[in-house]
């Protein structure tokens, strides 16, 4: 356990209680747009947090579903804002996800979602989201819904609509299973902002009123239109219609394939029902969508675009219910619907143009071998369905960007799935429009706001371009890879496998993310992910800390190496370092007396060097991502336990403050197991020298549970049996005390 901290040797020695910091390679006060806590907050969250990312000590007595109601103060909540849950999920590994809605004055708030994580031993374990708190609008509509929606109309000024399509009408309403569905927008009374610029400004939040208008002309793509409830004029307009990019080229396929068909009137026709989910393939015959079957008189096909479709749309399903237990893009065996063959010559695939299905066009000639369904673009575009259902990132900017990668992410997870190897090319079959290795090839970021990172208006804020930084982190994280990224900055990434990868991807999106989740919010989603499925100190969470630096999405600070040199917290009140943080490191660092903690931490070591100094009355944590935190204690000899007596900072003054070395740490040997165990572990120590030493197991709260006193070790080897026995279930921290230093562990109870 070498490097928990590193300290350099001179003058003084002030005890350390070495203890686990569970929210563990991610931590961060306040992310790129960051929410400070209140202090009502502050007393339920860990050091690190921001209101757009709380991690919660451990308290037995937080409940997701009363949160909002008992701490509402604590989220900044006014006595007009409430919090509905939307969705509740509980996933494969017994975590319990509840998505709530913020409405104000009891309409919902756009871009107020809020999602509150529940392990499966009760205990909350964070929450995430964003809240528009300090919203003070009417909520008098002066235009009624008929007047908003002729706005909307006039401003979508489309040839034709979809409930004028009486063919689609009819289809739509055997999708909902609802006599009385239509394509006609319903309007609904909401608080937006004016303009979609993803500030999140309260005072821009005002009345309106919000269509979803599906066209049936290529020309003008699907939008959801906001109009001012108070003025009838348009706020703004999001494309809720997902296309892919252009591109062209010649097709690949994918040899013999099976599929599965329905028997009707005598002949076979492109349905699929044998699964829960019904898979419809409709022949557009190379124009508008059409509930036309293809058919074949014997199942044995010659029209080898239906083949594909047919097919692609099986994997696609496969894939999702195989590896991610999923029931169809909305998780309930929602028809899976495309319309093949679509539009000579205009887009390429989309997603929602036709409502919640999917649309395949058929390139720029009637080649079966232009069409745009290959095995991956057919994942893509059902995967937007996923998102839709899932987080709903909005379709334009950052969220938008997202929208678009997890999408790619999972086309080419499809077309592993089906084919057992996938090439990182969006495409490639028919012609490669985006790549996940290089996306500069095609003019698109692999950094963060780095060379192609496209900022103006056009493809909804560069979506389809600026999705080039997600991919490029899957395939880092995935293959593994080093080098300088467009911000100068080296990185190591060590492969996990795209079966690990893609398995982080997806409980992000299904379980983290919210409609306006902008990059920094899908480097917590990952993180948090992998906490969740492979532990704090994995080598998997690891890696997806090193790809996102490697892409340039930071916490914080993007340094390796961090000098804090100043007086804090007048500098800040948390400093970050991807590798080393030094204190005092030819340069005077002070930690002055105030009520604010300030928080020191980097990944591999934080080193306090001779002209560090913490003053009497100061709060200083140091800790490590991903796998400890140094927490200094006032008092430490006194008669409270550590957890009551907080964190505070050893009283020095006037004096600079540096520690000796650690000889026990640097030099002992020490191994536990079984870890994970049930009852009983093993503690086998490699002393340098005869002598005695405390062992003491202590809970996630900071609590002692077991405890063995003055246990004698010989020079050499000691194997010391640990009985631990009437514990429950979670995570525990074995703290071995040499009396001048202390090791600790991080040990898990099945």
């Amino acid at each position: 356990m070498k490097n928990i901290i590193q300290f350099i040797p001179k003058i003084i020695r002030p005890p350390l209680l070495l203890l686990l910091c569970f929210w563990l390679a991610a931590t961060n006060s306040m992310a790129q747009d960051g929410t400070p806590l209140n202090k009502e907050l502050q007393k339920l969250a860990k050091p690190g947090s921001s209101r757009e990312w709380v991690n919660f000590l451990p308290d037995s007595t937080l409940n997701p579903r009363t949160i909002f109601i008992k701490y509402k103060s604590a989220f900044d909540l006014s006595k007009d804002d409430n919090m509905v849950v939307k969705k509740t999920d509980k996933d494969e590994i017994g975590f319990s996800h509840f998505r709530y809605d913020q409405k104000y004055k009891n309409y919902r708030v756009v871009y107020g979602e809020y999602i509150v994580h529940q392990q499966p031993d009760g205990i909350v374990k964070s929450a995430n989201g964003r809240l528009i708190t300090g919203i003070n609008a009417s909520a008098n509509a002066s235009v009624n819904e008929k007047q908003a929606l002729n706005t909307a109309l006039q401003f979508m000024n489309a040839s034709k609509y979809l409930w004028q399509n009486p063919e689609l009408e009819k289809a739509f309403k055997l999708q909902q299973n609802n006599q009385q569905a239509t394509y006609f927008p319903k309007g609904e009374l909401v608080f937006a902002p004016a303009k979609n610029d993803q500030s999140f400004n309260p005072a821009d939040y005002r009345l309106a009123w919000s269509f979803k208008i599906y066209t049936d002309d290529p020309k003008v793509i699907a939008k959801e239109v906001f109009v001012d409830a108070l003025s009838s004029k348009i706020l703004y307009a999001i494309d809720i219609a997902m296309n892919c990019s252009g591109g062209s080229g010649t097709s690949a396929f994918n040899g013999s394939v099976t599929f599965n068909t329905e028997l009707s009137g005598g002949v076979y026709r492109s349905h699929n029902n044998c699964q829960a989910t019904d898979i419809y393939v409709y022949n557009s015959n190379g124009g508008a969508a059409s509930n036309t079957y293809y058919t074949d008189a014997d199942n044995s096909w010659t029209q080898t675009s239906a083949i594909q479709a047919q097919w692609g749309a099986k994997m696609v399903y496969d894939y999702y219910f195989n590896e991610h237990s999923r029931q169809s893009w909305d998780g309930s065996a929602g028809d899976m619907i495309a319309y093949n063959n679509a539009y000579i010559g205009e887009n390429n695939a989309c997603w929602g143009c036709t409502g919640n299905s999917t649309i395949f066009y058929a390139g720029n000639t009637t080649a079966a071998s232009d069409d745009w369904n290959t095995n991956d673009i057919m994942g893509h575009e059902f995967t937007h369905g996923v998102t839709q259902d899932e987080a709903g990132l909005v379709y334009s900017n950052e969220s938008g960007a997202l929208n678009e990668s997890f999408s790619d992410i999972f086309g080419e997870m499809v077309e592993s799935w089906s084919e057992g190897i996938n090439d990182y090319l969006v495409g490639a079959d028919r012609g490669a429009i985006r790549s996940f290795i290089d996306p500069n090839d095609f003019n698109d970021p692999d950094t963060y706001k780095g060379t192609f990172w496209y900022t103006g208006s056009g493809d909804n804020g560069g979506v389809h371009t600026n999705s080039g930084v997600q991919n490029h982190w899957f395939y880092l994280l995935s293959e593994g890879g080093s080098g300088v990224n467009d911000k100068g900055e080296k990185y190591n990434v060590a492969a996990i496998t795209r079966f690990k990868a893609r398995l982080i991807a997806y409980r992000s999106l299904a379980f983290y993310l919210t409609s306006s989740s902008k990059y920094i919010d899908a480097r917590k989603g990952a993180l948090e992910a992998a906490y969740d499925l492979y532990g704090g100190c994995s080598p998997e969470i690891v890696s997806v800390g090193d790809a996102w630096h490697a892409v340039g999405v930071e916490s914080q600070s993007s340094a390796y190496t961090i000098n804090a040199c100043g007086i804090y917290p007048l500098n800040g009140t948390f400093v970050q370092a991807i590798s080393t943080l030094n204190g005092g490191n030819g340069c005077a660092t002070t930690i002055t007396s105030s009520a604010s903690t300030v928080v020191f931490t980097a990944r591999d070591k934080v080193v306090l060097y001779p002209g560090f100094q913490a003053q009497s009355g100061s709060n200083f944590v140091a800790y490590l991502e991903p796998c400890s935190s140094t927490k200094w204690l006032t008092n430490p000899s006194g008669t409270k336990s550590d957890a009551e007596q907080g964190i505070k900072s050893t009283i020095i003054t006037n004096k600079a403050t540096t520690v000796t070395s650690n000889t026990a740490l640097e030099n002992e040997s020490i191994l536990v197991a079984p870890n994970p165990f049930t009852n009983n572990f093993v503690i086998t120590i490699q002393a340098v020298k005869t002598t005695r030493v405390d062992i003491s197991l202590y809970n996630s709260s900071g609590a002692k549970v077991k405890q063995q006193q003055g246990v004698y070790l010989m020079k050499g080897g000691n194997t010391i049996p640990f009985t631990a026995t009437g514990i429950s279930s979670g995570t525990y921290l074995l703290e071995i005390n040499f009396g001048d230093s202390k090791v600790v562990k991080k040990l898990i109870k099945n």
